[in-house]
C-alpha cells in the first residue's frame, strides 16, 4: 500500500486516494481562487510603500492617488476572496459527502471476515472524525493556510522589488521558517499515530477490564487484572510527551524563526538606511511588508497541528480503500442444491500459520454436520469460510455445487443463514431487526416466527412490543433476547443452509431453553453445519468433523468415532457428564482405560 506516498503528498495527497480526483481537482481550483485573492490583497499592501514615500515627501495629491488605488484592489480582493469562499464551502460539502460514499460503497465489497469489532469502531470513528475534521479543514485551515502562503510569497516579491539585499534577508528567515515547519510536521505527525495507537489500545484494554469485573471481584483478584490497562496507560502517556513535546519544541522554534525573520529584516533596512541607500519611507514600508509575512506564517503555525492530525485519519481511511475488495464472478454459476464442501482447504489468517489445513468434508443437502475440536482447532474459520467470510488460500469451498468464488455475494447470501454468537442486531426496533431476513414478511409471518423463536415471549413482556428499540447492537436486549431475534430473523429467511454456533453457555438458564428450543425449528429440513457445544448435538449429527489444529483429525458418526478416533473417545469422556462441551485441554489421559469405558457403554446400550 502507498501510505508513504500519500505521507509525502501533504493534504492534497492524502485527500487525493479518499475522494478521488474528481473532488480534488474542485478543490484544487477552489483554493487556487483563494491564493488569487490573497496575491490580490498583498498587491494591496504593495500600494503603502508609494503612499509611505508620497506622504513622507509631502506630495498629498499623489498620496490620495495610491489611497484610492489601494480602496479600489482592496475591495477586488475582498469580493474575489468571498466569491472564492463560498465555491470552497459547496465543494467541502461535495467532498465530505464523497468521502462517506466512496467508503460506504468500498466497505460493502469488503469480505465478512474484514468487519470484526476492531475495524467496526476504527470505521466508525475515522468516518465521524473525518466528518468534523474535513469540514473544519477544508472550510477554515486549508483557506487560511493558503492565503497565508500566498501572501507571504506575493509580500516578499515585493520586497524583492523594492530592495534586493533585504529580500535577500526575508529570503534566508523563510528558509529557516520552512526547515523548523518540516521538522515540527514530521516530530507531529510521528506523535499524533503514537496517539492515534495508544488511543485504540487503551479503549480496548479498558473494555476488557470492564468486562472482567464480574470474575475478578467473585475472585478477589481485582489488582492481577490492571497489568495490561496499567500498561496501556503507560503507552498513552508516552505518545502523549512525545506529541506535546514536539509541539513545544516546534512552535518554540517556529516562534524564533518569525523572530529573526523580522529583527532581520528591520536590521538591514536600518544599516541600508543609516548609508542613505533607502530612505525612511522605504524602510518602514520594508518593516511593514516584513511584519505582514510575519503574520501571514504564523497562522501555519498556529493551524499546523490540525492538518497533520487530519492528514492522519485520512491515510487511515485511504487504507480501508486500499483493502483488497471481494471479488465478483464475471459469469456467476447457478447453485445446484443445498450441499457443503470444503475440498483440500487451506487458509491463514497470516502468511506462516495455516488455521485449517488441506481440511475435506462434505455435507449432503439436508444433513447435518457437527464440528468439534479443542479450543483454537479452526472451527469458527471453517463454519465462516462457507459464507466466505475469506477467501482460501487453497482448495475449494463449494456451496450448493458451486465453488463460492464462482457465485455472487447476493446469490450466496440468499443461500445461506447465519447466527453466530456474536449476534449484531442494527439500531432500530425489534420488528426493523426481524425483517431484515425478509423485508415484505407480513404481520402473520412475524407471529408464526415469532412463535417458533420464543421471541413472542419477549415482544409481550416489553411495553412497545415489535417497536421496542434495541438500542446501538441491541444493547437495550439482553444477550439471551438478542439471541432470539437473531434466530427469528434467520427462520424469516428460510435459507437451505444454516450456518450456526449454538454455543448458550454464557446464557441464564430461561434463556438457554429458550434458545435450544428455537434452533431445534430453525434446523429443521436445512443442510446444517453446525460449531458444536453441546453433547445432544455430537450425538444427532450425521456425521461429526473433529478439528485439531486446523486439520480433519477425523470424520464420521459418533459411532464410528468411539470406535476408531482416540482423540475423539478423549474428547467426549472428558465432556459426557456436562450438558454444554468445554474446550478439552489434552491431557495424557489412560487410553486403556478410556476404551474400556466405552466398550461398557456399548454394552449397556
Amino acid at each position: 500500500m502507498p501510505t508513504d506516498g500519500r505521507r509525502s503528498g501533504g493534504l492534497i495527497g492524502a485527500l487525493l486516494p479518499v475522494v478521488g480526483a474528481d473532488a480534488t481537482r474542485r478543490l484544487r481550483g477552489a483554493l487556487t481562487g483563494i491564493a488569487v485573492a490573497a496575491i490580490l490583497e498583498a498587491a494591496c499592501f504593495a500600494l503603502l510603500v508609494p503612499l509611505l514615500v508620497d506622504l513622507f515627501a509631502d506630495r498629498f495629491p499623489r498620496a490620495w492617488w495610491w489611497a484610492g488605488m489601494f480602496v479600489v484592489a482592496a475591495a477586488l480582493a475582498l469580493a474575489l476572496e468571498r466569491r472564492a469562499l463560498r465555491t470552497q464551502r459547496a465543494v467541502t460539502t461535495d467532498v465530505v459527502a464523497t468521502l462517506h460514499h466512496r467508503v460506504g460503497d468500498h466497505v460493502m465489497t469488503l469480505p465478512l471476515g474484514w468487519f470484526t469489532p476492531a475495524q467496526q469502531d476504527a470505521l466508525n470513528r475515522l468516518l465521524t472524525e473525518a466528518t468534523t475534521s474535513l469540514a473544519v479543514l477544508l472550510n477554515a485551515i486549508a483557506a487560511i493556510n493558503v492565503r497565508a502562503i500566498a501572501t507571504a510569497a506575493a509580500l516578499w516579491m515585493v520586497i524583492a522589488v523594492v530592495d534586493l539585499p533585504t529580500a535577500a534577508v526575508a529570503a534566508v528567515g523563510l528558509v529557516l521558517l520552512a526547515i523548523v515547519y518540516r521538522l515540527a510536521a514530521r516530530l507531529l505527525r510521528a506523535g499524533n499515530r503514537g496517539t492515534v495507537a495508544a488511543t485504540q489500545e487503551i479503549g480496548a484494554q479498558v473494555l476488557e477490564f470492564a468486562q472482567q469485573q464480574p470474575v475478578l471481584r467473585a475472585h478477589g483478584r481485582l489488582g492481577d487484572a490492571n497489568t495490561e490497562l496499567r500498561a496501556a496507560l503507560e503507552q498513552m502517556r508516552s505518545a502523549a510527551s512525545t506529541y506535546f513535546r514536539g509541539a513545544i519544541i516546534g512552535v518554540t522554534a517556529f516562534s524564533v524563526g518569525t523572530a529573526i525573520l523580522l529583527g532581520g529584516v528591520l536590521g538591514i533596512a536600518w544599516w541600508r538606511l543609516g548609508l542613505g541607500e533607502i530612505t525612511v519611507a522605504v524602510a518602514v514600508g520594508l518593516v511593514v511588508l516584513a511584519a505582514l509575512i510575519v503574520d501571514a506564517v504564523a497562522a501555519l503555525g498556529r493551524t499546523g497541528s490540525v492538518i497533520w492530525a487530519s492528514e492522519q485519519t485520512l491515510q487511515e481511511i485511504g487504507d480501508i480503500l486500499h483493502t483488497e475488495p471481494l471479488a465478483e464472478p464475471v459469469n456467476p454459476v447457478a447453485i445446484t442444491d443445498s450441499s457443503v464442501e470444503f475440498r483440500n482447504v487451506t487458509f491463514r489468517y497470516h502468511a506462516d500459520t495455516a488455521v485449517i489445513d488441506d481440511a475435506s468434508v462434505r455435507i449432503p443437502p439436508g444433513g447435518v454436520c457437527a464440528v468439534v475440536g479443542p479450543s483454537g482447532s479452526g472451527k469458527t474459520t471453517l463454519v465462516r469460510l462457507a459464507a466466505r467470510f475469506f477467501d482460501v488460500d487453497a482448495g475449494q469451498v463449494l456451496v450448493g455445487g458451486v465453488d463460492v468464488r464462482d457465485l455472487r455475494t447476493a446469490d450466496l447470501m440468499a443461500q445461506i443463514s447465519v447466527v453466530f454468537q456474536d449476534v449484531y442486531l442494527f439500531d432500530g426496533t425489534i420488528r426493523d431487526n426481524v425483517l431484515m431476513g425478509r423485508p415484505d414478511a407480513d404481520d402473520a409471518d412475524l407471529v408464526r416466527i415469532a412463535r417458533l423463536a420464543r421471541l413472542d415471549e419477549i415482544v409481550d413482556r416489553l411495553p412497545f412490543g415489535w417497536e421496542t428499540p434495541v438500542g446501538d447492537r441491541g444493547t437495550a436486549l439482553s444477550g439471551g433476547e438478542r439471541q432470539r431475534v437473531s434466530i427469528a430473523r434467520a427462520l424469516l429467511k428460510d435459507a437451505p443452509v444454516v450456518l450456526l454456533d449454538e454455543a448458550t453457555s454464557a446464557l441464564d438458564p430461561e434463556n438457554e431453553a429458550a434458545v435450544r428450543d428455537a434452533l431445534r425449528h430453525l434446523g429443521d429440513g436445512r443442510t446444517r453445519l453446525i460449531i458444536a457445544h453441546r453433547l445432544q448435538t455430537v450425538r444427532a449429527a450425521d456425521q461429526i468433523v473433529f478439528l485439531d489444529g486446523g486439520t480433519v483429525g477425523d470424520v464420521g458418526t459418533h459411532d464410528e468415532l468411539l470406535s476408531r478416533s482416540d482423540r475423539y473417545v478423549r474428547f467426549w469422556h472428558e465432556h459426557r457428564s456436562g450438558d454444554d462441551v468445554r474446550v478439552p485441554d489434552e491431557s495424557p489421559a489412560d487410553e486403556k482405560s478410556i476404551h474400556q469405558k466405552v466398550n461398557h457403554e456399548r454394552e449397556m446400550r
